[in-house]
């Protein structure tokens, strides 16, 4: 998805449609992905893990045709419906949920804040190959003299072959990930879950987070450093790349943090740190040091992406991780899904405005405060001690 995150927004800006018709589409995708995850979260396991993450993959597939063949505004907004144009982090998408439960399934205790880390490496080291490729229309059209938008669909045709590649891959995973005999046989209902007050209050949470995170995903982030600053896209994918390869390093640090300081707290303060950037990168008044901005809040942005997840998978039974996974992940689909749209509308005027960074800044730091007071004393077992299992079981806990 790295190449979208550069390319989607100036590619239908390019196609003719206005700001707001931009944040509809990219909308659309986080919409898409609430559809697809409510089924996944009820009877995932009951359809097994690996014919979802297939099928799921090979509608991304075919949704990307519609980039590469048509400016028709109504294929763009079903193509971005289900094959998520908008979703670039490694933290939204009916995917993710699986990949969550399937991985706390093979990495149990002290082993799963890691190996959810080395999830979101191999995630940032893609997406950083992918912003570098999307330089490729640029190419294209310099070398073969082809149109710039001729340039990008053969661009997005080779993203759309990569998916289906990706597909063929997802064949070979391991029959480990899938959920017990037990409890793949029943329809999973998260109401009746022991812990369905902790699902559903983090969960809310996380929407809260990514309702502010939508505002600022990356394709609004390469158009606002083109519009405002005349930036070409051959200069900014160095720059979304880079980010890239920093989240890449600094996730190495997330597990070490987390034994160290605890899951919440390293989840807490790395945002702080990260939405004070994003402050910079908005009141920025020249390219570089924006730019600058970006990549310090890179440091820090997504170390809250392995610890989260592995909180999540920790603080609840095995057989109620699929729910806390799709719960969090519909959460969070829900809570992006107007905000693109709300940072198109307020770049509507004469001028880009600095409002949606305010915005989201402030949204976030409240969500940090409230994660911290609510959830500080719930401990994953690793944290705990065994105290924390017999808590996990008390009902309504």
């Amino acid at each position: 998805m790295g190449i979208l995150s550069v390319l989607i927004a100036i590619y239908l800006d390019l196609l003719g449609l206005t700001t707001a018709q931009i944040g509809l589409v990219l909308t659309l995708s986080l919409v898409g992905g609430v559809v697809l995850s409510v089924p996944a979260t009820i009877i995932g396991d009951m359809v097994g893990r690996k014919r979802l993450v297939v099928a799921l993959s090979l509608i991304t597939s075919f949704a990307g045709i519609a980039l590469a063949i048509t400016d028709n505004l109504a294929w763009l907004a079903a193509g971005s419906f289900l094959g998520g144009y908008a979703a670039t982090g490694m933290n939204v998408g009916p995917l993710l949920q699986i990949e969550q439960t399937a991985m706390a399934e093979v990495a149990p205790g002290p082993k799963r804040t890691a190996a959810f880390t080395y999830l979101g490496i191999v995630s940032s080291a893609s997406r950083a190959l992918g912003a570098l490729a999307a330089g490729l229309p640029l190419i294209l059209s310099r070398t073969l003299g082809t149109d710039l938008v001729d340039a990008y669909r053969i661009t997005f045709g080779v993203y759309t072959g990569l998916n289906f590649v990706a597909t063929g891959l997802y064949l070979f995973v391991s029959p480990a990930v899938e959920a017990s005999a037990k409890e793949a046989k029943r329809v999973f209902n998260p109401l009746a879950a022991r812990s369905r007050n902790r699902i559903f209050g983090f969960s809310f949470l996380l929407g809260v987070d990514s309702f502010a995170g939508g505002m600022i995903i990356d394709p609004l982030i390469s158009f606002w450093l083109a519009s405002r600053f005349g930036m070409a896209e051959g200069a900014i994918a160095p720059v979304i790349a880079t980010s890239y390869l920093i989240n890449m390093a600094s996730l190495w640090v997330a597990p070490r943090a987390a034994g160290r300081f605890g899951l919440i707290n390293t989840m807490v303060w790395t945002q702080v740190i990260a939405n004070g950037m994003v402050l910079v990168f908005g009141f920025a008044p020249t390219a570089p040091l924006a730019v600058a901005a970006w990549l310090i809040r890179g440091l820090f942005n997504e170390m809250d992406v392995p610890t989260r997840q592995s909180y999540a998978m920790a603080v609840v039974e095995p057989r109620e991780r699929m729910a806390m996974a799709g719960i969090a992940n519909v959460s969070r689909a829900v809570g992006r899904a107007a905000s693109p749209a709300l940072t198109g509308l307020l770049w509507s005027g004469a001028a880009l405005s600095v409002a949606p960074f305010v915005v989201a800044t402030a949204i976030k730091f409240g969500y940090n405060g409230a994660l911290l007071l609510g959830f500080r004393d719930i401990r994953p077992p690793e944290e705990s001690g065994s105290n924390e299992r017999t808590r996990i079981e008390t009902p309504g806990a």
